[in-house]
C-alpha cells in the first residue's frame, strides 16, 4: 500500500490528487475577463447612466481581478512544482479565503452602504431638475463682451 501524502511520498510524484484545474483556470480566466470587458466596454456599454453602479463595479471588479490572476500562479505551482514552498495546500485555501473575504465585502457593501448611495443619488436628480438650466444663448453673449 503506497502512501500519497505526507513524508513518505516518492520524490518526483505529485503527493495529493487535484481533480479541480479545469474548474480553476475557467473560473480565474473568467476573473480576468469580465473586469477587463467592463475596463474596455461594458463601463461605456452598461452604466453609462448609472453613476452608483459604475462607482461598485470599478471599485470591486479591480480587486476580483487581482484575486483571479493570483490563481493562475498557484495553480501552475500546484501542477508543476508541487515539491515546492507555492504548492502547499494552504496556499489555495488562503486564496479561497481572500475571495471569500472580497464576497463578503461586497455582500456587506450591496446591503448596507449601496441602498443609502442610490437613494441619494435620486434625490441629487430629483434637485437638478427643479434648478433652472443656464441659456446658451445669454452665456455666448457676456463671453463675447
Amino acid at each position: 500500500m503506497a502512501a500519497t501524502t505526507g513524508a513518505t511520498a516518492t520524490p518526483g510524484v505529485a503527493p495529493e490528487t487535484f481533480h479541480y484545474y479545469l474548474v480553476w483556470l475557467i473560473f480565474c480566466g473568467l476573473g480576468v475577463l469580465i473586469p477587463f470587458y467592463y475596463s474596455v466596454e461594458g463601463r461605456k456599454r452598461f452604466v453609462k447612466n448609472k453613476p452608483v453602479i459604475k462607482y461598485m463595479l470599478d471599485r470591486y471588479l479591480g480587486w476580483f481581478a487581482i484575486i483571479c490572476i493570483l490563481g493562475f500562479p498557484l495553480i501552475f505551482a500546484r501542477a508543476y512544482l508541487y515539491e515546492y514552498f507555492f504548492a502547499w495546500r494552504v496556499w489555495r485555501y488562503l486564496w479561497l479565503a481572500g475571495l471569500l473575504a472580497w464576497a463578503i465585502v461586497w455582500i456587506i457593501y450591496l446591503v448596507r452602504k449601496y441602498p443609502q448611495e442610490r437613494d441619494n443619488y435620486v434625490a441629487y436628480q430629483n434637485r437638478q431638475q427643479y434648478i433652472p438650466k443656464g441659456n446658451k444663448r445669454k452665456t455666448k453673449t457676456a463671453s463675447t463682451r
